[in-house]
C-alpha cells in the first residue's frame, strides 16, 4: 500500500455492494473520467475472452470527448457465457449511460471471478448506481479492496514527478494472485496520470510498461479470459506532455515504476505464496531464449514446491533449464541461489555447499541465476513458490 496516495484531478471513485457472491462486502466499483481523458487498454492473450473484455474493446475505440466511465465487478467473470453474456454487459452498460447521459460507448466494462456462471444483471447493475451517487476523488482504497477476489489486501502504488515547479501525479491499483502468467499477466491493472498526453504516446507508454512489469510475472503459468490493463490521463491542460521531449521520457518512467511495484505486489500476494523468487537468465543467445528459461525454470511445480520446502534441490532447476526446448546442452549452465554457487558447465559446482544454500532457502526473497554462457542477452521473471494453500485455494473456489 502506498504511504501517500495522490489524487488524480478529476477521476473520481464510488463502491457499493451486489450483494452476492461476498455478502455485504463492496463488490462493484465505478470510476468516473472527464471529457479530456484519454484511455488505453490492454487485454487478455486468452481465447476465451470475457463478455466485458469483447464490448471494452470494442468501446474504447469509439470513445467521445465527453465524460467517461468504468464499471468492475468482482465475484463474477462474466466468461463462457454466450450469447446471454454478451447481452447482460450490455444492458447494465447501456443503463449507466442513460443514467449519466452520456454515450454508451463511453461506457467501458470490466469483471473478474467465476467463470461460465450467468451474471446476476439486477443485482450488479443496482450496486452501480449506488456506488454512482457516492464518489469522491479519494476513494482509492475502496476502490483497490472492491476488485479483490482471492487477494489478500489491497494493492496500490502512486508517485509524485517534479518538473520544475509543476507536480504530475501517477496512481494506480491491481488484483490478481492465481491465474497469473505474462503474455500478459492474469489481472485488472487500472493506472492514472495528472497530465495530458497524446493517445499515440499513451499507447506506447502502456505497451512499454507492461513489457517491463506484467509480462515478467507468473504464478501458476495459467490465464484468464478477464486479464485487463488500462492506462488513462485526465487530461489535464496545465500539464501537457509534448510528444518526444525529456519530460515524456522522464514521466515514462515514474509510469513503468508504478506497473513495476504492482506486479510485484501482486507475486507477493499470490495465493498461498510464502516466497518472492526472482529468476534471471543471462548470457543467453537472444531475448527469446532468455525469456523461454526464465519460465520455464519460473512455471516449474518441481522448483517452485522445492522453494516453498526450503529444499536446496538444484538438480530440479537443471532439470528444468535443460528440458528448455531453446536450449541445445547444459554444458556451459552455471546456476547460483542468492549468489550461493549451485551448479557450474552444467553439473554440481565445486564450491557447493549444503548448508549455507540450505540457509538461502529459508529467505522470504530468493534469487535464482543461471547463466547460459552462449551470449549477451538477458531477461529476469518475478515467481512465488507453490504451497499446500494454493492447492486448497483452488480446489473449492466456487464453493
Amino acid at each position: 500500500m502506498a504511504k501517500k496516495i495522490h489524487n488524480i484531478e478529476g477521476i473520481e471513485f464510488g463502491t457499493a455492494s451486489s450483494n452476492t457472491r461476498y455478502g455485504s462486502r463492496d463488490d462493484s466499483l465505478i470510476v468516473k473520467l472527464p471529457p479530456k481523458s484519454k484511455l488505453s487498454g490492454k487485454f487478455t492473450s486468452n481465447k476465451l475472452r470475457a463478455a466485458p473484455v469483447q464490448l471494452a474493446i470494442q468501446n474504447l475505440l469509439n470513445l467521445s470527448k465527453e465524460n467517461k466511465i468504468l464499471l468492475i465487478n468482482a465475484g463474477n467473470a462474466n466468461a463462457a457465457t454466450g450469447p446471454n453474456g454478451l447481452k447482460d454487459v450490455k444492458s447494465y452498460c447501456s443503463q449507466i449511460a442513460k443514467d449519466s447521459l452520456i454515450k454508451k460507448e463511453n461506457i467501458i466494462p470490466f469483471s473478474t471471478g467465476v467463470i461460465g456462471e450467468p451474471l446476476p444483471v439486477k443485482s450488479y447493475l443496482n450496486a452501480f448506481r449506488s456506488a454512482m451517487i457516492a464518489t469522491e476523488e479519494k476513494n482509492w482504497k475502496k476502490a483497490a479492496s472492491a476488485i479483490l477476489t482471492t487477494d489478500t489486501k489491497p494493492k496500490i502504488v502512486s508517485k509524485e514527478l517534479k518538473i520544475g515547479k509543476t507536480a504530475y501525479y501517477v496512481t494506480g491499483f491491481a488484483k490478481g494472485s492465481g491465474m497469473i502468467r505474462p503474455d500478459f499477466a492474469t489481472l485488472l491493472s487500472f493506472v492514472f496520470i495528472d497530465a495530458d498526453i497524446s493517445q499515440s504516446t499513451l499507447n506506447k507508454i502502456h505497451q512499454d510498461a507492461l513489457s517491463e512489469s506484467f509480462e515478467t510475472i507468473t504464478v501458476d503459468g495459467d490465464t484468464s479470459p478477464n486479464d485487463s490493463s488500462l492506462l488513462a490521463t485526465n487530461g489535464n491542460l496545465n500539464k501537457k506532455i509534448l510528444k518526444g521531449s525529456s519530460a515524456e521520457s522522464k514521466l515514462a518512467k515514474i509510469i513503468s515504476e508504478v506497473f513495476k511495484e504492482l506486479s510485484e505486489l501482486l507475486v507477493e500476494d499470490a495465493e498461498g505464496a510464502t516466497k518472492k523468487i526472482t529468476v534471471e537468465v543471462s548470457q543467453a543467445k537472444n531475448l527469446a531464449q532468455a525469456k523461454s528459461v526464465a519460465f520455464t525454470v519460473a512455471e516449474s511445480p518441481l522448483v517452485k514446491t522445492a522453494m516453498f520446502g526450503s529444499d536446496a534441490n538444484w538438480g530440479r532447476i537443471l532439470s528444468a533449464v535443460g528440458r528448455d526446448k531453446s536450449v541445445a546442452d547444459i554444458d556451459k549452465v552455471e546456476i547460483k541461489l542468492n549468489n550461493q554457487p549451485l551448479v557450474r558447465r552444467g553439473f554440481i559446482d565445486s564450491r557447493y555447499s549444503e548448508k549455507l544454500a540450505s540457509k538461502e532457502m529459508k529467505k522470504k526473497d530468493i534469487n535464482i541465476n543461471i547463466s547460459l554462457g552462449l551470449g549477451k542477452k538477458k531477461f529476469k521473471a518475478l515467481t512465488s513458490d507453490l504451497s499446500e494453500d494454493y492447492v486448497l485455494i483452488n480446489s473449492d473456489y466456487r464453493s
